[in-house]
This record gives C-alpha cells, structure tokens and sequence, in this order.
C-alpha cells in the first residue's frame, strides 16, 4: 500500500470530513496494513479503526466506503484486541516513528482481518443507540478564529483560520492554522496534536518544525471558526 503519513486527512463516501490518520494496524502473521485508525475530536477524543477494505482510495487525503455515522459501529483503538508493535519487528519502508503502529492480537486472525460491519442501511438496526443513564461527553471546545496557536516548547506557529468538523458528531477532526502576516501559509493540524484550548490560545504536542509534514488546509472543507 501507498505511504500513509500521520495527519493524512479522511473523508467519508460523501466526501464529509471524518478525521484524520493517527495510527495503522498490522495483521500478526503477515505484518501488512488490515486497518486505519481515524482519530476525531479534541477534548472529546475518539479514535476508530477502519478496514483496510473500506479505503476507497489512498493519496493527499483517504476516501472510506463508510458514511459518518457508521463508523459508530467501528472498533475503537484501546480495545484489548490491538497491541502495540513488539520491538523486534522490523520498521516498515517510509516510516520512523514505531509508535505510529499497532499489531491485531487476541484471535484476531487471517479469517476475520479485514472485518466487515453490515451497514445499518441495509440491516436497518441503528448504527448508534445512546442508554438512558448515559454519560454526555464534553463539548468540544470553542475555537475563535485568529486565536495563537504555539508548539509545545512555547513558539508561536500562527494563528487559527479555520476548523473542519466531522458533521455527524460534531468532533473538531483539524485547525487549520495560517502562519505569517504578508503570506497566507496555511497548514492543517489534527486534533490529536491539541494539547490544550485555553481563552489566550492553543498549545500543540509537538515543536514546531514537527508541522512541517503536514499538508495544507483544503478549501471547501472548513467550518468556520468562531470569529
């Protein structure tokens, strides 16, 4: 499969905003990518595992076959199911960072990686049924446009522009953050790489020249930031 880097933006079969890459999975016997793991929200973090056979396509960003709301029904990444890659594995080509990849255990095995979910559309059972005493989650934060975002050593990397926003859960899924005053360069930061959104700005998990790999805000798929 193509090189998937950390950040790389997925989209839904509708073209919606769902998250962004933060880790893949490997099958235990073959070592070869069976699953994504698609990780939304800021405060409010979820992170889901998607078959390797629901990519429509790879590239700039990853299309899923899924819509939005079935990927309720997904796996999330702290199942016991998935472990962390043992250290005597050999890295896979394009790649320098092991943490970036789990390893399906626990019976998971040739015959049901990749899994297949039945669409709620088809068997008409709700992708998502809320308990009567459950716990709400936290909303996610309100981000205002022009808001500082800095690195995690203090160096300030520019200003919000923009958020894009999974619609189905109303997860902030990026920032896209506009850096420098005369040129407009922009760049989108996943929400996992928020650390924190205080009222006088927001901190990143990593330094600033760590931004770099990352691709460039997509017009057309922001919401607008609070202004």
């Amino acid at each position: 499969m193509p090189l998937v880097p950390f950040g790389t933006h997925v989209v839904d079969k509708d073209g919606k905003t769902v998250g962004t890459v933060s880790r893949l999975v490997l099958h235990p016997d073959s070592q070869e990518v069976v699953a994504i793991v698609v990780s939304q929200g800021v405060l409010n973090r979820r992170e889901v595992v998607v078959p390797i056979n629901s990519v429509q396509r790879f590239g700039d960003e990853i299309r899923i076959t899924l819509r939005t709301s079935e990927l309720a029904g997904l796996d999330l990444v702290d199942s016991p199911s998935l472990q962390p890659m043992p250290d005597h594995w050999k890295m896979p080509a394009g790649f320098d960072q092991r943490s970036f990849f789990l390893v399906a255990g626990n019976g998971w095995t040739a015959a049901v990686l990749p899994f297949v979910l039945t669409s709620p559309s088809v068997s008409g059972t709700p992708a998502y049924i809320p308990g009567p005493d459950l716990h709400l989650d936290p909303p996610e934060p309100s981000i205002a446009k022009a808001t500082p975002v800095h690195d995690y050593a203090g160096e300030r990397i520019g200003v919000v522009d923009g958020v894009e926003i999974d619609e189905a859960t109303g997860r902030i899924t990026r920032i896209v953050v506009r850096r420098g005053h005369l040129f407009r360069e922009e760049t989108a930061v996943p929400a996992s790489l928020i650390v924190s959104v205080e009222d006088d700005g927001i901190t990143l998990g990593v330094r600033a020249e760590q931004l770099k790999r990352l691709g460039p805000g997509l017009a057309g798929k922001q919401g607008a930031a609070r202004s």
